[in-house]
């Protein structure tokens, strides 16, 4: 383990030198805004973080994504140095829609700043950026370290290409740091579910419900039924592997024509991949019951956010990394497995990864949102830390 009171002293130094630096660049990052299918603005905030790592002398390249999706931003530190790389992953967009929260919205009062995306996930991107500066000023070199930025992370990639890439650069790396924010608890993700949405389509028989009744097979009848069969996999314990809730119902088209069809949209949250196909198969058993004769049922996947599994090798690297923090008296406080889906899902199995990395906040996807000051400068020299001990994740 390296650590030292005057490597200490040096780091404690640099980060209190560079406070308004990194506010300034935090507040920066914030006041480019931008959601998924606002290229333009999108693309102002790619340039902004494309200009701000070729100020570092690292040769950042915007990689395109699709028509319709903002690029990934990704720069390497001592790409000349052997071994794995050590990954900073984040994303750039937001929720919000730009402008909807006025002009430049980002504000810090005291303890806290505020504005879209500060916590979720801008102040994690903060600390990366500063974190490769620190490693520069103690003229680190003896591990590359990429910095990898996507701008459709919030829509799950829709669209782009950007899954096949994040698949493509982190296939054979040291471990991935995923800088979305942490809760004000202190805790690091080491888990979480994915989120699988499906169609389920009942076809009925259209008749006349006057003169024709009994020729009739009401579509809404048989996904009622159907929604109560569906709603009861969730299994009853809290500390469950999968839930299921019925969200959205469309169906019918007059009050005079007996419904042919009935469409439902179904939120599955899993944990584990042999969690989705316990899940699925019952969804399965669930529609092949028919309750209105001579109706039928369809199950189809609409979209797939994989779950970032809690294996062996994400434990490893959690430990390795709580015992930095423990070793230089960091703000680390336990592990968590949460239900909020991430790009750490997307990454190879067996890859070291830790998430939520960044900034400690709340009220995220909100007005409300925060996220705490101290939180960026103690994540700068915590990671500044976990990459100066990079032997220790092999």
């Amino acid at each position: 383990m390296i650590y030292n009171e005057g490597l200490d002293r040096q780091i404690r130094s640099y980060i209190e030198e560079h406070r308004q630096e990194a506010l300034e660049f935090w507040r920066d990052l914030v006041n480019h805004e931008g959601q998924h299918g606002e290229k333009e603005a999108l693309l102002q905030t790619a340039s902004f973080l494309h200009e701000k790592l070729n100020e570092l002398g690292l040769q950042a390249q915007l990689l395109e994504t699709g028509e319709k999706n903002a690029p990934v931003v990704t720069a390497v530190l001592n790409p000349e140095a052997s071994g794995k790389e050590i990954v900073f992953s984040g994303h750039y967009d937001t929720v919000f829609a730009a402008g909807s929260r006025g002009k430049d919205p980002f504000r810090a009062e005291g303890y806290y700043v505020y504005g879209p995306g500060c916590c979720d996930m801008k102040g994690g991107i903060t600390i990366a950026y500063f974190v490769l500066k620190a490693l520069q000023f103690l003229d680190f070199r003896e591990c590359p370290v990429r910095a990898f930025f996507v701008g459709d992370e919030e829509v799950n990639h829709i669209g782009g290409r950007t899954i096949e890439l994040i698949k493509e650069y982190t296939s054979d790396i040291l471990i991935d740091f995923n800088m979305e924010n942490r809760y004000e608890s202190g805790e690091l993700c080491v888990g979480r579910k994915g989120d699988y949405e499906y169609k389920v389509i009942t076809h009925g028989v259209a008749s006349h419900p006057g003169h024709a009744f009994d020729a009739g097979r009401n579509a809404i009848e048989e996904m009622a039924y159907k929604i109560i069969d569906l709603q009861a996999i969730t299994p009853k314990e809290k500390d469950r592997d999968y839930s299921l809730s019925v969200d959205v119902i469309h169906g019918g088209t007059v009050t005079n024509v007996i419904p042919d069809r009935c469409e439902v949209m179904i939120d599955l949250r899993i944990r584990s991949y042999a969690a989705l196909a316990e899940a699925e198969g019952k969804m399965q058993e669930a529609l092949a019951k028919v309750y209105v004769p001579d109706t039928s049922s369809e199950l189809i996947l609409v979209d797939a956010m994989p779950p970032f599994e809690n294996t062996p090798q994400v434990n490893e690297a959690y430990g390795v990394l709580k015992m930095i923090s423990d070793t230089i008296g960091s703000n680390v406080t336990g592990s968590i497995q949460v239900g909020g889906a991430s790009d750490a899902a997307h990454m190879p199995p067996g890859t070291k990864i830790v998430c939520q990395c960044g900034v400690m906040g709340a009220n995220t996807h909100s007005e409300k949102e925060y996220a705490r000051l101290d939180s960026l400068y103690e994540g700068i020299r915590l990671f500044t830390y976990a990459v100066l001990n990079f032997e220790l994740f092999r």
